[in-house]
């Protein structure tokens, strides 16, 4: 079997790209810039470099695939200068019509769990997860969505502020989810991606966590005293409109941010 894998200079892509070569696939990697790839070498390994919100530069690229799986995605707070709606959505979707010309067999997507009630919301991200989706299960293609919890590592990023100064909890902290390693999420993906189809399959960790759950485990790693300042939601919601004139990247992110601490969002414990 062929599969490539978009987006694979990410954490998740990365993992995806080892655990499809382990089980003896053809892999294709793509990613926006060749630099992901310094020292990928492998017999069965093709890397592309390619901005998929310019259709011509994705031409051809599905030629021989079975299954695209897609990790696309805007996921880096940063001053970006596209948009969630240009990467997430457009991106995806010149993408999926590459692969409807080439006749491949399945099309898989990465999304968050909460995308539609965070599309509800207006979160850009969210939106443009939830939007692709519908376009994916639209398609003449066999198609499965993965949606899984947060990545351990995207949380030891916010607890590092624990090191340096007070940690931020948004609300009473409360809310919970189900993170889950990057890797084990890789393994499950590339053994469930053959079986099924036509699928919504859900990932978390072995356990739900909440806020206060993460700032404790962040405190005894630390093994000292660490003072938690908890923001009020109201407050957070006044002042986040004053930063889109300055930065549509970080007002995005911040209402990404503002989603996840005020709202549940569990799913199943499989890693």
């Amino acid at each position: 079997m062929h599969t490539l894998i978009a987006g694979a200079g990410g954490p998740l892509g990365r993992e995806l790209v080892d655990r499809f070569l382990r089980l003896d696939w053809r892999v294709t990697a793509l990613a926006y810039s060749i630099k992901k790839f310094t020292g990928w070498i492998h017999p069965r390994l093709t890397l592309r470099a390619g901005n998929v919100t310019r259709p011509y530069q994705i031409e051809g690229l599905c030629q021989g695939v079975d299954v695209v799986l897609s990790c696309i995605g805007i996921t880096r707070m940063g001053n970006h200068q596209m948009t969630h709606h240009e990467v997430d959505y457009l991106g995806n979707l010149n993408l999926l019509r590459e692969a409807e010309r080439a006749g491949v067999r399945k099309f898989a997507f990465v999304t968050p769990v909460g995308a539609e009630r965070g599309a509800q919301r207006g979160i850009p991200l969210l939106d443009a997860k939830y939007q692709f989706k519908n376009e994916l299960r639209r398609s003449s293609l066999e198609w499965l969505i993965f949606r899984s919890g947060a990545f351990y590592p995207d949380l030891a990023e916010w607890g590092r502020m624990a090191g340096s100064g007070p940690l931020a909890i948004i609300g009473p902290g409360t809310h919970y989810s189900t993170p889950i390693d990057v890797g084990e999420l890789a393994t499950l993906m590339a053994n469930d991606l053959p079986e099924h189809r036509n699928e919504v399959i859900e990932y978390g960790g072995p356990e739900n966590l909440s806020w206060n759950d993460i700032g404790q485990i962040f405190r005894e790693q630390l093994g000292r005293p660490t003072r938690v300042r908890h923001i009020p939601i109201g407050l957070c919601r006044t002042l986040l409109p004053l930063i889109k004139p300055f930065s549509h990247a970080y007002h995005a992110q911040g209402q990404l941010i503002l989603f996840m601490f005020t709202h549940d969002l569990p799913t199943p414990h499989r890693g």
